[in-house]
């Protein structure tokens, strides 16, 4: 997930001037499920949106035909963020529906969930995990088991390769995950 920052480098009213096609490059974005939320920064010097996306030359693609940012009326500036708590539980369900792994601070919910179980196929078998595990967990498991080093470990989660940064994904019901130990020279 990163954050978009956009500071104006020309007084405001040519910034109004832009603001249409600015509204239609976002609105397009959102339709894609590319952006979370966005704003104006406050006083108005800028604004802002959060992307949704862990990978930051994609995000740096969004920006190419930006109009603000095209016709020199703008600056960007891309912030990496790892969401961790949400403030309640659908706004983390809907974080965790876009990839981005939250929990509740001091939520019983959390716990309960813990002590649920959840059945998943890894590298395929079936196994049945506690339910508050995660892709770290089993790569933890993994490396602890077979003396692997972690940074020699590849994820696949339903079939889509899953960045390091994103292992704190909780496994729900039926995934299939894939682990694979990377050895040099192939």
């Amino acid at each position: 997930m990163f954050l978009l920052l956009n500071t104006y480098t020309v007084p405001t009213k040519a910034i109004d001037e832009a603001l249409p096609r600015h509204r239609r490059w976002v609105e397009h974005h959102f339709a894609e499920n590319h952006f979370i939320f966005g704003g104006r920064r406050e006083p108005r010097t800028g604004g802002f949106v959060i992307a949704a996306s862990d990978d930051e030359a994609e995000v740096r693609g969004y920006l190419e035909d930006e109009p603000l940012f095209a016709e020199g009326l703008v600056t960007w500036e891309i912030v990496g963020l790892v969401a961790q708590l949400a403030v309640d539980r659908p706004l983390s369900d809907a974080l965790n529906a876009l990839g981005v792994t939250t929990s509740v601070p001091g939520n019983d919910d959390n716990e309960k969930e813990s002590s649920e179980t959840v059945r998943v196929v890894v590298n395929d078998e079936d196994r049945e995990l506690p339910g508050a595990s995660t892709v770290e967990l089993l790569v933890t498991e993994m490396c602890q088991n077979h003396g692997v080093d972690r940074e020699a470990v590849s994820v696949s989660l339903d079939g889509e390769v899953l960045p390091q940064e994103r292992w704190a994904v909780p496994l729900g019901a039926g995934t299939d995950i894939r682990l694979a130990v990377l050895t040099p020279g192939g």
